[in-house]
């Protein structure tokens, strides 16, 4: 079943308070945060389920996403085709507009659960993108697609060559 959003909302405040009262002083004292990369934050404990759509160019991974959200023939559908289509990495999320979101700016926003991806490099967050769609499922959910790319013998870009 879906829960509404009040009773989900104070669930989670709940969550964040525990947090911050009860186990970040824990933490503190016993110098936690020297074993791992960053601070949980809020965004981090108020974040969405993530679903992530992984698989080579052209398999189908925007056409489900499309087809999940009932986007085709509007004006947020996703491209398809047969060449490449999306980056290396599209999170979509919920917004009250259509918006695109660049990977670094993304990661530079603490209300966001994506602070933690800065460790991985300019380069990466580079190929990061957002986007923000109106659609009441992304409201509870956020939805991510991964192309894997090989650049092993034989495979050059999105060709193949054999030697």
């Amino acid at each position: 079943f879906i829960l509404s959003l009040k009773p989900k909302d104070s669930v989670l405040q709940r969550l964040r308070k525990i947090y911050h009262s009860s186990i970040k002083p824990l933490e503190q004292s016993y110098k936690y945060n020297e074993l791992r990369q960053h601070e949980i934050t809020d965004g981090e404990i108020t974040s969405k389920p993530m679903v992530l759509f992984l698989g080579p160019w052209s398999v189908g991974k925007s056409t489900m996403i499309n087809y999940l959200l009932g986007l085709e023939n509007t004006r947020y559908q996703l491209y398809t085709g047969a060449e490449p289509t999306t980056s290396e990495f599209t999170v979509l999320m919920h917004g009250p507009k259509l918006k695109t979101i660049e990977g670094i700016v993304m990661a530079a926003d603490s209300a966001r659960s994506f602070s933690p991806l800065e460790k991985f490099g300019q380069n990466f967050l580079e190929k990061l993108i957002g986007i923000e769609v109106p659609h009441k499922l992304l409201e509870r959910v956020t939805f991510a697609l991964c192309v894997l790319c090989s650049q092993g013998p034989g495979l050059i870009g999105s060709q193949y060559q054999y030697i």
